[in-house]
Parts: C-alpha cells; structure tokens; sequence
C-alpha cells in the first residue's frame, strides 16, 4: 500500500507506519484505503415532519438550540414565516426583530418542551422573579434585574 500513515477503525486517529495498533482503541490499524466508509448521516425531516417548540429572535434560539443539543435532540431551525393562524409569531412581538423556529422529531417533543420550559420559565408570568433575585439572560448569560425588559448584552426583549 503506498500510504503514508495508518488509522485507527474505531477513533480514525492517524498514526505514523511503524505503529501497529491504536494507543487509545487498542485495536489493529489499517491503511486509509482499507476502511470501511461511514456511513452517512441520517437526513434530518423536513419541518412538514417536525413540531415547533419554540419560535423566538435568534438569542432565544441559539440558547434553545444549545439545550438540545446538549441533551443530544436533534432538531432544525430555520426562519418562521408561517402567519399567526398557522402557529407563527409576529417579529413586533419581539421588537421587530426577525423571528425563528425550533422544530424537533414528534417523538421527542416532550422532551425537547421540558428542556424549553425550564429555559425559558422565568419568563411565564406565574414564575417572574421578585425584586432582587438574581436572574441571568437565558440567551447571553448577562445578569439581569428583576425588572427590565430588554437584556442590555445582547438586546433580547422581555415582553
């Protein structure tokens, strides 16, 4: 074989010629050509297949989305311009800012909703905070007061 390296099947960590077997796997390397191709990854539905958990300005998106991916939910975001009768939310609800929705698989909307409300709890009316808690931006992390209405980090607004 006229490579220049070998690799591990199991981590495809590269290793030098002489080295014969994986120092992390434990197991025998082989030459790039013969490894076994990966398969490729599942193609994530189309919103049509998806339910929305969430649609917010992009701050409360990448927030959202970081949750889920942490719990390993895979999911898509793409701009919502869907009308309000069909499920959207207008941008003047967020002060014009364009808005975005995060859809997920229907098998794991329960659990995606659990994760969004957590994040988000502390902006449903039940569960605002009384004056001096401390409270951070769920978007940027910034503190917050009890009582604003904009995060002055990164402009997300508290309607």
């Amino acid at each position: 074989m006229s490579a220049e390296y070998k690799v591990c099947p199991e981590c495809r960590e590269e290793f030098t010629l002489v080295a014969t077997e994986c120092s992390a796997c434990g197991v025998v390397l082989v030459y790039p050509g013969d490894l076994e191709p990966e398969p490729a990854p599942e193609e994530f539905p189309e919103i049509e297949a998806l339910e929305c958990v969430r649609v917010g300005p992009l701050p409360w998106t990448r927030a959202l989305s970081d949750a889920l991916t942490q719990a390993g939910i895979g999911h898509r975001v793409e701009r919502d311009t869907r009308t309000q009768a069909e499920g959207g939310v207008g941008p003047e609800r967020f002060g014009g800012q364009e808005v975005f929705g995060t859809w997920v698989r229907p098998n794991e909307r329960s659990e995606a909703s659990e994760i969004d409300a957590a994040l988000f709890a502390h902006f449903e009316p039940d569960n605002q905070a009384a004056a001096g808690d401390d409270e951070t931006c769920p978007a940027c992390g910034d503190p917050l007061a009890a009582d604003v209405v904009e995060c002055p980090g990164c402009g997300i607004r508290f309607d």
